[in-house]
């Protein structure tokens, strides 16, 4: 529920709070009047007024207890809004018997019920309280009218009785309308009006109560994010009427081969995503699989002319990592583990793995490095804030280091010290002016001299962390070059760490791979050519032809 039904919610249950006071008022009215009308003296007077209003403020607290009560939880304890019903309808009779029975002149007191209850809770409701109500009337008619000739009561209550009914049918009708229009409106509101899938705003609003059933319950979720596979070539091709079929028809895809118990949402332009309750992150790559490969062989119009000649989509999977995640941190890990889907190679479903996570299962040596790693996390955000391209190499570079680590079938201890130095290699960054950063033009000399002290200050800042020096030489050395003419310290070939000679290739490798604004992005094929005339020179001969089978091979 929003802020503004939770407003709206509150303003109708104060109306019909004040409702229901009125009408007790009213019904009180003639207690109070048949017991002062039976009292002779000045004391029995005084007596049987404190007696009235004691009796009439326990009514009074009763059913104030009783709305508290539903108020609280009033979906599980149903039976209370039945006794409060009950306890109205009472109250009524006894008001309308002390005043005249049948010939009393509060019998439209029945009226506050039959409009208060058919707002509340609908015509059903409604005609239930107006029936008995009607019944109860016709009754007192009946049998307490002691007249040999026509009862003119009952032929008033028979007026009566139809207005209670009619009144109802018409209010609760009514009701029925404005809620079904409200629902109508609501959805409206959470469609997305070209793929008829829930839209963005209600995607934030659904994943916030899944993700807090799953804490409640203890229960996975996870989350899948799709981006459509060189949408804006197919646009730039076909133009945006065709494109907006390639949206409709993939939005009915996830849909249609999905559970019901899922969701399916159009996050943006050429994105969706699928809630999966219930379902680990396991489950969900097996499901996000299937749905990859239905879209992928879906015959679409104009998919031959697809650099893949298929139309394809990239996804990433995330899931609640326990009570004390947060969902925007699950949807920022799922968008994480889009763009590599969508960076390497399309078409492939990533799922959100984090070397500050995976370490905890690799290296449990130093007690204080989980302070370290908060700090370095804490350092690579304000990276990420300052300079989004660097951060986004770092993760790629990482990602290329964790494919070549397997090709080359590291140990696992120079697999985590490659990996922990390629999150690490450019953490000097930070004492880089945001203006050099970010420059769209070549870096004069003396901004070329600052962007080079950069492997230095990178080793300066993780050898102020115990339990990571054996991490340093790999970071500081991983802009020095084969032939020796790289920096900071002139290494040359074996001298240069090996796992250093490692991080060179796949650094380079993406910065080639790349668009900057002072250099044009080139194609793994280009890159590969540039590694093989540079073998020797920049990079180690053995090690770059290992590099380029491994990212050939990479699925």
């Amino acid at each position: 529920m929003d802020g503004f039904d939770k407003v709206k919610q509150n303003q109708i249950k104060t109306m019909f709070f004040l409702l229901k006071i009125l009408a007790l008022f009213f019904c009180a009215t003639p207690i109070f009047q048949y017991f002062f009308k039976n009292s002779n003296t000045t004391e029995s007077y005084y007596e049987l007024d404190i007696t009235a209003f004691l009796i009439f403020l326990c009514i009074v607290l009763v059913i104030l207890f009783l709305w508290l009560i539903m108020d609280y939880d009033r979906q599980r304890l149903k039976f209370v809004l039945y006794i409060e019903i009950l306890v109205f309808y009472l109250i009524c009779i006894a008001s309308i018997c002390l005043s005249g029975s049948y010939e009393s002149y509060y019998k439209f007191i029945f009226i506050f019920m039959i409009v208060s209850y058919t707002m509340e809770f609908g015509i059903n409701t409604g005609i239930s309280i107006a029936t008995v109500s009607s019944v109860t009337l016709l009754c007192m008619d009946l049998f307490l009218y002691k007249g040999i000739d026509v009862n003119p009561y009952f032929q008033s209550d028979l007026a009566l009785s139809a207005m209670f009914i009619v009144v109802a049918w018409i209010l609760g009708f009514y009701v029925k309308m404005e809620r079904q229009h409200i629902k109508e409106l609501k959805e409206y509101a959470n469609i997305d009006g070209l793929t008829e899938i829930y839209n963005h705003r209600h995607f934030y609003e659904v994943f916030s109560v899944e993700c807090e059933k799953s804490k409640e319950n203890n229960i996975p979720i996870s989350l899948v994010m799709f981006d459509i596979d060189y949408f804006k070539t197919y646009n730039d091709m076909y133009g945006h009427q065709q494109g907006d079929s390639i949206l409709k028809t993939i939005a009915t895809l996830l849909k249609n081969n999905t559970k019901k118990t899922n969701f399916v949402f159009r996050y943006g332009g050429e994105e969706f995503c699928i809630i999966l309750p219930e379902t680990n992150q396991k489950e969900a790559i097996k499901i996000a699989d299937t749905l990859r490969q239905i879209i992928y062989n879906f015959e679409f119009e104009g998919m031959d002319n697809m650099p893949s000649g298929h139309i394809t989509v990239s996804v990433g999977i995330s899931e609640l990592y326990g009570a004390n995640d947060k969902y925007q941190d699950v949807i920022a890990r799922a968008d994480d583990a889009l763009y590599r889907a969508k960076f390497f190679r399309k078409n492939r479903v990533e799922i959100y793995s984090s070397i500050f996570d995976d370490a905890d299962h690799i290296n449990r040596e130093n007690p204080n490095l989980d302070d370290d790693r908060k700090s370095i996390k804490s350092l690579i955000s304000i990276i990420n804030s300052r300079d989004r391209y660097t951060y986004n190499h770092i993760e790629r570079v990482v990602y290329y280091c964790q494919v070549f680590a397997d090709y080359l079938r590291l140990i696992n201890e120079d697999k985590r010290k490659l990996i922990y130095g390629a999150y690490l290699h450019d953490l000097g960054k930070i004492n880089i002016s945001k203006e050099i950063l970010i420059s769209s033009k070549p870096l004069t000399e003396p901004e070329w001299d600052e962007m080079k002290k950069h492997p230095g200050d990178s080793a300066d800042i993780i050898r102020q962390m115990g339990g990571m020096e054996n991490i340093i030489p790999v970071v500081l050395q991983h802009h020095e070059k084969y032939d020796g003419t790289g920096y900071p310290n002139q290494l040359k070939g074996e001298k240069i760490h090996y796992l250093a000679r490692i991080l060179t290739v796949a650094d380079s490798f993406d910065a080639m791979t790349n668009k900057r604004p002072y250099q044009e992005k080139r194609t793994f094929e280009e890159a590969f050519e540039e590694i093989r005339r540079n073998k020797g020179i920049h990079f180690d001969p053995v090690l770059a032809e290992q590099f380029i089978k491994a990212i050939e091979n990479m699925k």
